[in-house]
């Protein structure tokens, strides 16, 4: 029987989508509230960020399907590239076992190599030696947790919650706070607040120093709704990311530990990147959310692990 590769599917077909991943991804949602959930992520992003793909069988049937995520990754020596992220792949049952899942993976692919893509990237949950076999690389996949009292006492910076009228800012901060010879997530506006909507990541706060803004931090209590394999102590503060160009680390740790206290957190934990590990965090092997990427060209010829970091708001 041939299978049919299906650049977007219908709404119809991601409802079926939805109903087959449902005992996998519902997080104890109704069949019905999880097919509306799909739907919101879908009308939240919009096409250029977000669509599902899938294989049909010659009844029109879905056998598999995957989630396509239109992204832009930051290259060694400043430029910018766009990027594909898989996520959310599946077999319909009566299917698998016959190649279904990586018949699809290939057809994105191929179809992101077409329009120039120069990076895939994907969160490997069960079995990262499936997209090793496609010639996906592994990324260190590591977890930084602390007790808030650890964290500095001192600090030169106030905090207060972020607005929407933030947003520009904070990807300003972002752009200038990192090491240009890393690979990692670029940031539009609209990706920025997808993100934080996908990610529960909606509460921020901006890091003032005399009056003035310097710096963000995304971070809010682990709200155990996140499906990003994270499973943090209670009264946990997530801190997906922080931003805070020429500030001291010690600085924005003690400006983390004022937002812990505010939030009545005791604990504080992220995925920190390799230039902001180290006390008092205390470092772990994550065995899920693991990031794979695989250079397609356009731009990226070679991918380094140690020079590789996608964080915790870019998980999908």
């Amino acid at each position: 029987m041939s299978r049919t590769y299906v650049p977007r599917l219908d709404d119809a077909l991601v409802a079926e989508a939805a109903r087959q991943t449902h005992v996998i991804w519902s997080g104890g949602r109704s069949v019905d509230a999880h097919i509306e959930a799909q739907r919101a992520q879908l009308r939240r992003a919009g096409p250029a960020i977000l669509r599902y793909t899938g294989l049909l069988d010659d009844a029109g049937r879905l056998v598999a399907g995957i989630k396509r995520y239109g992204l832009s990754v930051s290259v060694p020596g400043g430029g910018k590239a766009p990027g594909v992220g898989i996520g959310a792949v599946f077999t319909r049952p009566d299917a698998r076992g016959t190649g279904a899942a990586s018949e699809l993976l290939r057809a994105v692919l191929d179809e992101a190599r077409a329009d120039g893509v120069a990076l895939a990237l994907l969160y490997s949950d069960i079995d990262p030696g499936f997209y090793e076999r496609l010639g996906f690389v592994a990324l260190p996949a590591l977890e930084h947790a602390a007790d808030a009292s650890a964290l500095p006492t001192e600090t030169s910076l106030d905090v207060r919650p972020s607005t929407p009228e933030d947003e520009r800012f904070m990807l300003d901060a972002y752009d200038v706070s990192w090491d240009p010879s890393f690979v990692r997530p670029a940031r539009t506006l609209e990706i920025l607040r997808y993100f934080r909507f996908r990610n529960h990541g909606d509460l921020g706060w901006i890091l003032r120093r005399d009056g003035r803004d310097v710096g963000y931090a995304l971070a809010a209590l682990h709200d155990g709704k996140r499906d990003d394999g994270a499973e943090p102590p209670p009264r946990t503060l997530w801190v997906d990311e922080w931003a805070a160009p020429g500030i001291p680390r010690d600085d924005v740790l003690g400006a983390l530990r004022k937002i812990a206290l505010a939030e009545g957190a005791a604990n504080v934990a992220s995925w920190l990147p390799p230039h902001l590990e180290g006390e008092p965090f205390v470092t772990r092997n994550r065995p899920t959310a693991i990031a794979m990427a695989l250079a397609l060209g356009g731009g990226i010829s070679m991918i380094d692990p140690g020079k590789t970091f996608f964080g915790s708001l870019d998980h999908f």
